[in-house]
């Protein structure tokens, strides 16, 4: 399987043997030769999910090259960190709100091929990636596992996270089997 880039630690296909939604991390560098590959396998709708402040803090390098059209549609509530491991599914559900219809509208009637990111690519690219698995059929086990992924791609840089921000809960920010399925079983879009 190709490594999309370089510089990101959770970017992967999110339906099986289709390249027709990758979700990601924000991807901070892109070479040359990625964007060429990306181009190539006409990935070119970006859809950023992070905040507006969030964006400005760390620009996606994709807005500045005219050949991927650069959608920014941040995801309700995303950018704030649940208080317990037992919020993060209410967080989750909280996200799946009419603009999050629209998201998923947006990426479904792409012509292209769609790249989708947040931050760590777990938790708003994760609730968008479930969603349009379980649209496109997948089992829900397929669906739980792809989710808990995320917490082995980025199992140190959470662990770091945790320790360089006291009060931080690591359960709060690694993925839980429970907390999807608890999404799951709330939430019909």
């Amino acid at each position: 399987m190709h490594r999309f880039f370089a510089s990101t630690k959770n970017t992967r296909p999110v339906l099986p043997g289709s390249l027709r939604y990758i979700r990601s991390d924000v991807p901070l560098q892109v070479t040359e030769e990625e964007k060429q590959w990306l181009a190539g396998h006409n990935i070119t709708t970006v859809v950023d999910l992070r905040t507006e402040r969030e964006r400005a803090a760390k620009p996606c390098p994709l807005e500045q090259d005219g050949r991927f059209r650069c959608l920014h549609l941040p995801v309700t509530g995303g950018d704030a960190l649940p208080e317990s491991p037992a919020w993060v599914a209410q967080s989750y559900i909280n996200m799946a709100d009419d603009r999050m219809e629209g998201i998923l509208k947006t990426i479904t009637e792409a012509e292209s091929n769609v790249l989708f990111f947040c931050t760590a690519g777990k938790d708003r690219t994760g609730v968008v990636a479930v969603l349009l698995q379980r649209r496109a059929g997948c089992s829900e086990e397929y669906i739980l596992q792809d989710y808990l992924l995320s917490g082995r791609n980025l199992a140190a840089d959470l662990e770091q996270y945790a320790r360089s921000n006291p009060g931080v809960d690591l359960a709060v920010i690694t993925p839980q089997r429970e907390t999807m399925e608890r999404f799951l079983c709330a939430v019909t879009l």
